[in-house]
């Protein structure tokens, strides 16, 4: 079987490897036997992530890949695509309690990826539990048939889609990067996890008082944070907001990667806007800047630069990948992705946390990646460096609006790395 890549493949490289770690984290040490089984019997059902990228001319391919995915003790596996990982783009090591999921965001993205997840889970919690009952109507079993829309390598029309959009997307030319972390990348080079958890009722039942949403409501928080650790600035603060466009495309299941990165500006007359204007504005600014018709501009947007791409070479493709997937991620002040929340189908009794990291070469220095297990979320801030302040004070902030939380011990990540073929 061959796939055709997406394009945003051709941006791959040592320096924008843009590989997703996923943490599982289990409330008992992991069975490296059962985490095998589960793993290679999982990903039967999802045979779109058993692949090797193939150099097939000028262009890449993947081909379904029959060996099996190798399990590692540690927090970082091989290479993507390595000799040492089987050729797969797909990788699995574990440490302790913790099982450790690493593909590559040029193939998929959380809502793509979290259906192989559950579907391990539950292989692995029901050979531990076998009397235990486990909601399965949403969770994809092994000898279940794929649905096409969801298998299916070419989701795009032919051509672009008719639309008139709502709002300019445009970010401003001139924004406050943070160079404080910038540099610390350079000097450093250390990614930095802080995480928290906050019990969902605790955060929903602020969020929806001030007409807010997980991703806008953390957004706010950390622009009012940069603004006010940065006083002496007052260019636009952009937040790039992680936003999927299944729907746009008309295909709710896909399991590409479909992220439309929304920026959403915040000029310097908002320094002194409370958090609930800042709720309320960026509710408002995303469902216009994240709406239907715009998220077609990203659809249409991948069919013109398909169309561009035909007959050019490895390198060209290379070349120009590269600078749209620059432009879209790397431009901001900072990042926030929320999958959403996910149904574990009662897996989560058996789950402490879960929490996404991302490659941090395409930030503007800081991500967040926000989760949900059950009652709890996991917002996982990451930056460059191991300076404390901007999460002391997004701490300091959620404080104040009377929401308790739990910090995790900071800690430094790594990520594996990717192997191109020749």
């Amino acid at each position: 079987m061959v796939y055709k890549v997406n394009d945003l493949m051709y941006a791959a490289s040592e320096e924008l490897a843009n590989n997703i770690r996923t943490d599982i984290t289990f409330n008992e040490p992991v069975n490296e036997k059962l985490l095998c089984m589960a793993v290679n019997t999982a990903i039967k059902r999802f045979p779109y992530f058993a692949v090797k990228l193939v150099r097939n001319g000028e262009n890449y391919v993947m081909e379904h890949n029959t060996e099996p995915l190798i399990i590692t003790c540690g927090t970082v596996g091989a290479a993507l695509g390595s000799a040492e990982n089987n050729f797969h783009l797909f990788s699995v090591t574990y440490d302790t309690d913790t099982v450790h999921i690493y593909t590559s965001h040029y193939i998929t993205d959380g809502n793509g990826l979290f259906p192989f997840i559950r579907t391990m889970s539950y292989l692995y919690f029901h050979e531990l539990y076998p009397d235990e009952g486990f909601d399965t109507e949403n969770i994809a079993l092994p000898d279940s048939t794929i649905p096409s829309l969801e298998a299916t390598d070419d989701p795009y029309p032919a051509e672009p889609l008719p639309c008139e959009p709502v709002v300019d997307t445009k970010r401003p030319q001139e924004i406050l990067k943070l160079n404080d972390l910038l540099e610390a990348r350079d000097k450093e080079k250390v990614c930095t996890s802080l995480r928290l958890n906050i019990k969902a009722k605790e955060m929903m039942n602020y969020i929806s008082s001030v007409d807010g949403s997980p991703a806008t409501f953390v957004a706010s928080l950390m622009y009012k944070t940069i603004s006010d650790l940065h006083p002496e600035s007052h260019l636009p603060v952009v937040c790039g907001m992680q936003h999927q466009f299944r729907k746009a495309l008309g295909n709710p299941y896909s399991h590409m990667c479909h992220v439309n990165i929304v920026p959403m500006v915040y000029p310097d007359r908002l320094r002194k806007r409370g958090i609930e204007m800042l709720n309320t504005m960026s509710r408002g600014m995303l469902m216009l800047r994240a709406s239907s018709e715009n998220d077609m501009l990203t659809v249409n947007a991948h069919i013109k630069n398909s169309k561009k791409l035909a007959g050019m070479t490895l390198g060209e493709k290379h070349e120009i990948m590269r600078q749209v997937v620059k432009d879209g991620i790397g431009e901001n002040t900072f990042e926030v992705s929320y999958t959403g929340r996910v149904p574990w189908c009662g897996l989560e009794k058996h789950i402490r946390s879960a929490a996404p990291y991302i490659d941090l070469s395409l930030s503007g220095g800081l991500s967040i990646e926000i989760f949900s297990v059950g009652d709890r979320f996991d917002i996982n801030i990451m930056q460059w460096g191991s300076s404390r302040r901007y999460f002391e004070h997004f701490c300091r902030l959620l404080s104040e609006c009377g929401i308790k939380f739990t910090a995790k011990t900071p800690f430094s990540f790594e990520l594996c790395g990717i192997s191109l073929p020749t």
